[in-house]
């Protein structure tokens, strides 16, 4: 069967108010799989919810009914893949995908436990990078006053502080002198860093797995950031760092996307994040040709062993804010109904200023 005549694949993103998933719209928007997508948030007043086949408004990720809801909205949607980019849900997908998957048709697209265990606690990534024999920023906890007291004496200042849960640099602290060492000593929960390299020489670089762990490809954006996202990316070979990630990627063996972090420094490329999970900078990927929604779908629902990632080593992007606007009445109905079929509504209308044909 050709692609034009198979049944849709129907997908569910969760979270479509964060960028990140907004981010797997896009790229499932340049799928040549062709798709209907169901949109969740946990407020009407997200606009991802309108640029969805269905639009439904969904209990918190911490809420106790919030696994069953999937289930259930798996069921009557008849979903084939959940995908998401949001921290929290996740974590609850993470623990909970062998049932999510048991009770539906769908593929619940997590990594386990056992890896995100290692990567979403940046203090645990620390240890197992050094574990695994890779370059690693230099740590110490927050509660481990010897340790801060020897990343002083090593490295002087500035060092980092960051929350070892949490992404976007949330939370982050510049340690610059004694007092924010007496400070950040105060706040449990933190892990403090040699400060790795500088702003303008870091790298994020997407990766994509197969179902058992196997990389298929690779793209390295060099990039800067604002307020904890990619803002401006520019695409290229970048064979130290590529090789770096993809060293690492390897010896971790994630499914599905997952986006290495680091920064080049007189030691050479240092990983100081990695995140298992589709990345901000996905739909910029894959409006250069790297698209990991895409092959996500060809791969864990279609079943093609190893689908299309061309090597990019070119492209730059320039990312700016822009507005979706919607008639009150289809958030009225959202809030009153939980649900919104906008195939059959012509309530949003983004701005288009700016647009080109690529």
């Amino acid at each position: 069967m050709t692609e034009s005549a198979q049944k849709p694949v129907t997908v569910l993103v969760l979270a479509v108010g964060g960028n990140v998933s907004q981010g797997i719209l896009k790229a499932l928007a340049k799928s040549t799989v062709p798709c209907r997508v169901i949109g969740t948030d946990i407020s009407a007043l997200q606009m991802g919810v309108y640029t969805t086949d269905v639009g439904y408004v969904a209990p918190w990720a911490d809420a106790p009914n919030f696994v069953d809801w999937t289930v259930e909205l798996c069921k009557r949607e008849q979903v084939d893949i959940i995908l998401t980019g949001c921290e929290p849900v996740i974590a609850v997908f993470s623990r909970h995908r062998d049932y999510i998957e048991s009770n539906t048709d769908a593929v619940c697209l997590v990594n386990g436990p056992a890896i995100m265990d290692i990567c979403d606690d940046k203090l645990r990534t620390c240890e197992w990078l050094k574990a695994q024999g890779f370059a690693y920023p230099d740590y110490a906890a927050s509660e481990d006053e010897a340790g801060i007291e020897r990343l002083v004496d090593r490295y002087g200042f500035p060092l980092l502080a960051k929350l070892r849960g949490g992404g976007g640099a949330q939370n982050m602290v510049t340690v610059a002198d004694m007092d924010d060492v007496a400070y950040i000593g105060r706040k449990p929960g933190y892990v403090v860093q040699e400060y790795v390299g500088h702003a303008d020489s870091e790298y994020t670089v997407g990766c994509f797995c197969d179902r058992d762990g196997v990389l298929l490809g690779s793209i390295v954006l060099w990039r800067t950031l604002l307020q904890g996202t990619t803002y401006r990316a520019v695409a290229g070979a970048y064979p130290e760092v590529c090789h770096e990630a993809e060293r690492i990627v390897r010896a971790l063996k994630p499914i599905g996307p997952c986006n290495v972090q680091l920064r080049m420094t007189k030691r050479g490329p240092v990983c100081f994040e990695i995140n298992p999970r589709f990345s901000g900078a996905a739909p910029m990927r894959a409006q250069f040709g790297f698209n990991e929604a895409d092959a996500v779908l060809r791969h864990f629902v279609l079943g093609e062993p190893s689908p299309p990632l061309p090597k990019i080593t070119s492209g730059i992007a320039l990312r700016y804010w822009n507005e979706l606007y919607v008639a009150p009445d289809a958030v009225s109905l959202l809030e009153a109904e939980g649900r919104i079929d906008n195939t059959t509504r012509k309530d949003a209308y983004i701005d288009e200023y700016g647009k080109k044909t690529p």
